[in-house]
């Protein structure tokens, strides 16, 4: 039987720290593989708005001046926040088992939070409109031709005749300083007891409480830099949505170059992910565009296959 006293619960909030932090700070996460982390001093950071990723001419002239107009977005940090309790009487019991564990769960649902955040505001990419005024993932975004057109350019593909939708699939090109999604931080998670022996929660409810909680908040970074796909993902599939990309232009004709170096995909597709990038054969279309046949991997290491257990 432990007794309580004020050193015991310094000791043991010295333990719990320590087994929150451990989880906190192990804990693998995805979200930076496609963000940019942008540290946040204010209630809510404001970015501008680039009509294209500029970039390097031979100076002739007066220099083109890309300007990053006002007006573009802002992401307003939030506060999240998860709690657990013991009672007095399961201290005192010596019943600490369950009670370690909740705590260790804690630390890592603080670190997973980021990913939850940053993939759940990326499935909803179809219907939520980035700096642009389109949605993330649309039909219509612009880029330009060879000649410096303004023209219509999609970075999302729906299946063709004959093809059966299956889950999403995504390309990005994270090489660039600037990147696909955007993670704002605030406040970093950390925890906080409530178990002096003369707070409220534990003089009226003989109740001990710890909790965490943390500011922050996700937003769309450039969706030039991202493709979604309900196509099979195969060589085919893979090959247009690289194809696609690369096609963008900036206003003079000149290609941006982006070359996508992560496919990632829902657990599901875990296992076509690395067949297709890893691979030496895959199934290839005929030339009558109808029969798959076996046939050379073009696509082996072009990218690296990430399955994302939160899409």
């Amino acid at each position: 039987m432990a007794e309580i006293s004020s050193a015991f619960m310094q000791s043991l909030d010295v333990g719990v720290q320590t087994q929150f932090n451990q989880f906190l700070q192990t804990a693998p996460s995805m979200f930076k593989k496609i963000s940019m982390v942008i540290p946040s001093t204010t209630k809510a950071n404001f970015y501008p708005k680039l009509d294209e990723i500029p970039g390097i001419r031979e100076w002739l002239g007066d220099r083109v001046i890309h300007r990053m107009k006002a007006g573009g977005f802002a992401i307003e940090n939030k506060t999240f926040e998860g709690t657990i309790s013991i009672d007095r009487d399961d201290i005192e019991d010596d019943q600490f088992g369950m009670f370690n564990i909740g705590v260790q769960q804690l630390g890592k649902n603080a670190a997973d939070f980021p990913d939850l955040l940053v993939f759940k505001l990326l499935k909803a990419g179809l219907t939520t409109k980035c700096w642009d005024g389109q949605n993330f993932f649309d039909t219509d975004h612009e880029t330009a031709d060879a000649d410096g057109n303004i023209i219509s350019y999609a970075n999302i593909s729906t299946p063709k005749a004959g093809e059966t939708a299956g889950p999403m699939w995504f390309l990005f090109d994270t090489t660039r300083p600037l990147k696909p999604m955007i993670f704002q931080k605030r406040r970093d998670f950390g925890i906080t007891s409530k178990t002096a022996l003369d707070d409220d929660n534990v003089f009226r409810s003989k109740e001990y409480i710890w909790g965490t909680d943390g500011r922050c908040n996700a937003g769309f970074g450039l969706w030039q830099l991202a493709y979604a796909s309900t196509r099979p993902l195969n060589s085919q599939s893979y090959g247009d949505a690289l194809a696609a990309m690369a096609r963008q232009r900036r206003i003079d004709g000149t290609p941006y170059g982006i070359v996508p170096n992560i496919l990632m995909v829902p657990s599901a597709l875990r296992g076509d992910a690395n067949g297709l990038m890893t691979s030496t054969q895959v199934p290839v279309l005929a030339p009558d565009g109808k029969t798959w046949v076996s046939g050379t991997n073009p696509w082996k290491g072009t990218a690296e296959p990430v399955a994302c257990p939160h899409l």
